[in-house]
């Protein structure tokens, strides 16, 4: 039997790497203070429609309710947790530090890629505006990352207002608006380089780092000389001061090894004003986590609030452990005990003992007298009436195990 287009069906193996993965990241999110909170799966897409770009409008999943409403699956969390945030607190001002693990569901954004149903996992720190703010957010990016068990991996940089002065100078419909940015993301440089050429620009260099911006990759040098070459051009200089500031702060904390810049990175949200970023392995073709700052977005939902946060995708970090590390396993212990049905009674009772001490077992009756316990293609057997020496012995061969 098929499966649904996009959807994916996960076996012991992949939920126990994903779960694996799941708990690292919680631990890591936690241990700097965030706390979890969990938005609805659906929600009215009048309230999504306001911050979601016109790309990721179309890869919604819509449809009506029975009340006739039109109500769509949540396509990412930020904008759920910007309405519920919003909503809850009357205040005027927010300051939340909170994390989010669950599904999203959105249509493939290309032939290249089928999944429609994903799992994020993600932080927002809400009320904050500051470099360093901004750098803290990106730090946490690389280490969660690193507890992934992801060993190959970069963070390019970019910042969403670089992009936003370069369409300014130039007037164009919204439509077309999209049409470049989808051609930056896609990477399509002819395309664009033609497109280029037959635009109305102000400013005959910021005409050719619009070609140049998808190959302005580099580490912190390039940022100087950007600074040199467009010294003149005071908006320009005031988004490559911010990064500067971010990436001391990276240098600082001895993270800025894995950072570039990255002026060609393009997020797909319209929401985001500032510092954007996006990770990547070259066992991936996709993001393995993406985010910046988006203070133009609780202003949508009546609250006047800054933030910055990022989302993994977690399916994206098991394909590439999986390449880098095609054997690994998750260990995992289980004893399976053999026993027979006069020693049901207190054999249950015992072993209940050893599961809340976080011991697997599994019970199976037979027909013979004694016990048998087995585990990693071990066995060994124990008489009649031996339920102490059993329980001791699987107590014994756990923590050998565990150590």
């Amino acid at each position: 039997m098929e499966l649904v287009f996009g959807m994916k069906d996960f076996y012991p193996r992949e939920v126990k790497l994903k779960r694996k993965i799941e708990r690292e990241l919680k631990f890591l999110f936690e241990s700097w203070g965030y706390e979890e909170i969990e938005p609805p799966t659906i929600e009215y897409y009048a309230t999504l429609e306001k911050a979601l770009g016109e790309d990721l409008k179309e890869r919604t999943f819509k449809f009506i309710n029975r009340s006739g409403e039109l109500v769509c699956l949540r396509p990412e969390f930020t904008t759920s947790v910007a309405r519920m945030l919003s909503s809850r607190n009357k205040k005027p001002g927010l300051n939340f530090r909170i994390y989010y693990d669950g599904k999203i569901f959105r249509y493939p954004s290309s032939s290249f890629r089928t999944e429609s149903e994903l799992t994020q996992m993600g932080i927002e720190n809400i009320g904050t505006s500051s470099p360093q703010d901004d750098a803290e957010v990106i730090a946490l990016a690389l280490l969660s990352l690193e507890r992934a068990g992801i060993g190959d991996f970069e963070i390019d940089i970019g910042h969403a207002g670089f992009f936003k002065v370069l369409l300014k100078r130039l007037e164009l419909s919204p439509s077309r608006e999209n049409f470049v940015k989808h051609l930056l993301k896609k990477r399509d440089f002819v395309a664009l380089k033609t497109l280029v050429r037959e635009m109305t620009f102000a400013g005959a260099p910021l005409r050719d780092l619009f070609v140049e911006l998808p190959f302005l990759r580099g580490r912190w040098e390039l940022v100087k000389e950007l600074e040199a070459r467009f010294a003149e051009e005071k908006e320009v200089l005031k988004t490559l001061e911010r990064i500067e500031e971010v990436l001391a702060v990276l240098e600082d904390y001895g993270l800025s090894k894995r950072v570039f810049l990255n002026l060609g990175v393009i997020r797909d949200f319209d929401y985001y004003t500032g510092v954007v970023f996006e990770g990547f392995s070259p066992q991936a073709g996709h993001p393995l986590l993406a985010g910046g700052r988006y203070d133009e977005l609780f202003p949508v939902f009546g609250k006047n609030v800054p933030a910055c946060g990022f989302a993994l995708f977690v399916e994206r970090l098991m394909e590439v452990i999986e390449k880098e590390s095609p054997s690994f396993k998750i260990p995992q212990l289980v004893f399976e005990v053999c026993f027979p049905s006069s020693e049901r009674k207190v054999l249950f009772g015992v072993a209940e003992k050893l599961r809340g001490r976080g011991i697997p077992l599994v019970l199976r009756e037979w027909s013979r007298k004694g016990y048998q316990v087995s585990w990693r293609e071990q066995s060994t057997e124990f008489p009649e009436g031996a339920i102490a020496d059993l329980e001791e012995f699987i107590k014994r061969e756990f923590a050998v195990w565990r150590s």
